[in-house]
């Protein structure tokens, strides 16, 4: 039986470099698979379109884009309902999947590791429905990600992120919310927090010293930073948040195969670093081993 891929190229990713390829990314899938079609998608939502009506017929997709394109494959993917196997080669700015699976970062050793490589379950999260490959989260800092112009991700990379967050600082608002885990409820003032499935968020790492095991537990890890309300507590909240293995109460983690919350007002998610909508109440879940990802 003939082997079919679909390749879907976000053309904007890399400052376009992923365009330049296209010659060599059907050469060496050709290697593995019978038939390639590519795909270039046109405008946010496409891919996520593209994924979920034509899964069914191959064998395999490999998206290129950043972590916003392949949360849309994969929601398209899962949304399709079939087992299709995804390849990703990585040409965003941060790129907190690839990291934490091991992908290169390279377009040539990505797409090598596609051809050479076999698939392998991965656990996919769930925000209200809406699915996520690696973190959703709320409060400060989290749509620097996607209020930081496409122009500055192109010209300064991650220092872009890091500009924009810093003029959030003097900012920040106490979110007040109540958590439910294992029909307990806890009640607090935060000013961030998150459900991820990664060993880096935003290019920090926060799970470095893990192995790749806990990608596929069946478990998220949940992290919330309490308000601030002095600047020693700001301080122990920032080191406690890019450093895992500080100490402080400041900082709240622990892990979870599902977890619900109620803010007293609506509250903005990104969900893998794109906007995911403001809710007042959260259903998160992780789904395990919900993707078949060729690694």
């Amino acid at each position: 039986m003939a082997k079919r891929v679909l390749l879907i190229v976000n053309p904007k990713s890399g400052d376009g470099i992923a365009v330049r390829w296209v010659a060599d990314m059907v050469s060496m899938l050709s290697k593995k698979y019978d038939f390639v079609t590519v795909y270039f998608s046109k405008k946010q939502g496409d891919i996520l379109n593209i994924a979920s009506e034509y899964s069914g017929e191959y064998e395999a997709m490999v998206v290129v884009g950043g972590d916003g394109s392949l949360n849309e494959a994969i929601g398209g993917i899962l949304l399709s309902g079939t087992d299709i196997d995804l390849g990703y080669v990585p040409t965003g700015t941060v790129n907190d999947f690839a990291t934490s699976h091991g992908i290169p970062k390279n377009i040539k050793m990505a797409l090598e590791k596609i051809a050479g490589g076999e698939p392998k379950k991965c656990d996919v999260g769930s925000l209200n429905g809406r699915f996520f490959s690696y973190v959703a989260a709320f409060g400060a800092f989290t749509d620097v990600a996607y209020l930081t112009s496409q122009k500055s991700k192109e010209t300064f990379g991650k220092i872009a992120y890091v500009a924009e967050a810093a003029t959030r600082i003097l900012k920040l608002k106490p979110i007040k919310m109540t958590y439910e885990l294992d029909g307990e409820k806890v009640s607090g003032e935060y000013i961030y927090g998150m459900a991820s499935n990664s060993k880096t968020i935003g290019g920090i790492v926060f799970y470095g010293s893990e192995g790749e095991e806990f990608l596929r537990d069946g478990e998220l890890e949940i992290t919330l930073v309490k308000y601030p309300f002095s600047s020693s507590e700001l301080s122990a909240a920032l080191v406690g948040l890019i450093n895992p293995s500080a100490n402080t109460k400041q900082v709240v983690k622990f892990r979870a195969s599902s977890i619900k919350f109620e803010f007293e007002e609506e509250t903005a998610f990104t969900v893998d670093g794109e906007f995911g909508g403001s809710f007042s109440s959260v259903d998160i879940k992780n789904i395990e081993g919900a993707l078949s990802l060729i690694e």
